[in-house]
């Protein structure tokens, strides 16, 4: 690929028809830095800053961080370094000393303001406002308390009229407001992951398909988690669950289920649209085997939504940039487990009756 233009690699690599491409970023808070070092391994292969690549990017949470980035026009490796390796840590280390006592004096309310976190996109949101946004289409989700609707914030197509005023950092912020992370934007707008849309691609392409009149089968589209972390349970364990063990799984279960429903409802919905979905495992054996990282002394799968160390800041790049180079990015339609390092299939696991004493019972 030496001798080709920045376009004819491009093509080479994943788009030989010059499709028009779209991208999807799910929530995940800090571990945004596994998608974005997808995206920084794509500018190395293609040429071209990630920014050029997509005619619309959506975002929740920190998704929506990463997407303002692209549709200010910032390269993914900018807001990796300047966003994620920079401001982003530096702000959660200014509260995180002081998080537990921030959370009790705050009536246990949240861990974290979010002040400090309108400022991640520096000088490049300062003053602009989703009106300001021009060229590449930029979607990102909020969920308001007192209706209980997700808000899809756009700045093309029909729906922009209604959120043009919205200022940009605000917007952001709204998306990214976690709850027990950050109390809500304005008291009312919360993390777009509230609900169903965590993963917004179902969101994006119907924006794309229906307001934006993109063709879908002119389409591909890109839809990156941020490291997928099983939920599973040893055998027998829910027999000792208690609310804080049951609270927990209902939580990380419904999330992870929710983010899954989205990849088939927009697959089944868009059939010819060339959706490909990519998220890698994060197990320490499928890091160390698959992907082939030593991962040392940490563990992927405790990195957290506020894990903001230097060494697993590296790691999580490291494990993206791995994945992103084991994918076949010439396979259409490709999910998680068509991929070398992706998250596992939805599996089935039979339960045990021979001891039980319901074996003798008809269900």
């Amino acid at each position: 690929m030496l001798n080709m233009t920045d376009d004819q690699r491009y093509r080479f690599l994943f788009n030989p028809y010059g499709k028009d491409l779209i991208l999807s970023i799910d929530g995940g808070g800090m571990r945004g830095v596994i998608a974005l070092a997808i995206l920084c391994w794509l500018e190395e292969q293609t040429g071209k800053p990630a920014y050029e690549l997509f005619r619309l990017v959506g975002g929740t949470s920190t998704g929506a961080v990463i997407c303002a980035g692209l549709a200010l026009g910032m390269s993914a490796r900018e807001i990796m370094d300047e966003v994620y390796k920079s401001r982003l840590p530096r702000a959660f280390a200014r509260v995180k000393r002081f998080r537990w006592l921030r959370f009790l004096l705050s009536g246990t309310r949240h861990m974290y303001h979010y002040k400090p976190f309108l400022k991640a996109l520096g000088p490049y949101a300062e003053g602009k406002r989703l009106a300001d946004i021009d060229g590449i289409a930029l979607l990102l989700t909020t969920k308001d308390l007192r209706t209980s609707n997700t808000y899809y914030l756009i700045n093309q197509g029909p729906g922009a009229a209604m959120f043009a005023h919205w200022p940009l950092a605000g917007a952001v912020a709204a998306s990214v407001a976690a709850p027990l992370f950050f109390p809500p934007v304005q008291g009312n707008l919360v993390d777009g992951g509230v609900g169903s849309y965590g993963n917004p691609c179902l969101a994006a392409s119907i924006e794309a398909a229906e307001y934006l009149d993109l063709q879908p089968e002119n389409l591909i589209h890109l839809s990156l988690g941020n490291g997928y972390q099983p939920n599973l349970q040893p055998e027998g364990r829910g027999g000792a669950f208690g609310l804080k063990s049951w609270i927990e799984y209902l939580i990380n279960e419904g999330m992870d289920d929710a983010a899954l429903q989205q990849v088939f409802m927009t697959r089944a919905i868009y059939r010819g649209m060339d959706f490909r979905r990519y998220n890698p495992a994060l197990t320490r054996e499928n890091v160390e085997h698959n992907l082939e990282i030593d991962c040392g002394a940490l563990d992927p799968a405790t990195f957290g939504l506020d894990t903001n160390g230097q060494d697993e800041i590296d790691l999580m790049e490291r494990i993206g940039r791995a994945y992103a180079g084991k994918i076949d990015w010439m396979r259409e339609r490709a999910l998680p487990w068509q991929t070398i390092g992706g998250h596992d299939p939805p599996g089935f696991s039979e339960t045990d009756w021979t001891n039980s004493p319901f074996a003798a019972q008809k269900f």
